[in-house]
């Protein structure tokens, strides 16, 4: 009888790890994704997040399969979710994510246009 109550309880404890592990890539990959957009421009927000870095590359997050992408080099920064947008309110850019019916959404960075990046370079 203790072994078989024990057996539940173990079952139960791996089933909540398992629920907290899930969603973390959800805060690791939003944190990844601000890191590296931060001080870049941006292009267009939407459904898509294209952006111009430092060096004047441009980039784009965007849903894929439901995975979060980094193009072009089609890099993976998280799977298994349902949704993904990003938005400009307030002067910052905030992505939102959907997984299992549950919505989460970060702040990426502050509103910055491409002339401000021009003006960066040509001080330089």
């Amino acid at each position: 009888m203790i072994v078989s109550s024990l057996f539940g309880m173990y079952r139960l404890i791996g089933h909540t790890q398992n629920i907290t592990v899930a969603n973390e890539d959800i805060y690791i990959a939003a944190k990844q994704v601000s890191q590296e957009v931060l001080g870049t421009c941006y292009e267009e927000v939407g459904q898509t997040y294209e952006y111009i870095n430092r060096n004047g590359e441009t980039f784009t997050f965007e849903l894929d399969n439901h995975r979060l992408v980094k193009t072009p080099g089609f890099e993976i920064m998280l799977t298994d979710i349902d949704d993904l947008s990003f938005e400009i309110e307030n002067d910052f850019i905030y992505m939102s994510i959907s997984r299992d019916k549950k919505d989460y959404r970060f702040m990426l960075t502050y509103v910055k246009e491409k002339q401000e990046i021009d003006d960066e370079i040509i001080e330089q």
